[in-house]
């Protein structure tokens, strides 16, 4: 599993609890994934090629556990 976050989105704020959280889970941090209208207006994170998009970084964090545990259950 690959979760990719822009450092510019406010989202980089997460990557030490993303890591804790999920060992397993390679956390890349790209200083932009060229994503700027939705950076602008949202935190977003790429977790294995989709999109996740969140109003706060606590929503976002909850939506990629629960795109981890879909896919740990596939």
């Amino acid at each position: 599993m690959v979760i990719e976050i822009c450092e510019t989105n406010e989202t980089a704020k997460l990557v030490n609890q993303l890591r804790i959280t999920f060992p397993d889970a390679d956390v890349v941090v790209y200083s932009c994934l060229s994503r700027c209208a939705g950076c602008f207006l949202c935190y977003f994170a790429i977790l294995d090629g989709v999109l996740i998009e969140a109003f706060s970084a606590e929503q976002l964090l909850h939506q990629i556990i629960l795109g981890l545990q879909s896919a740990k259950g596939n």
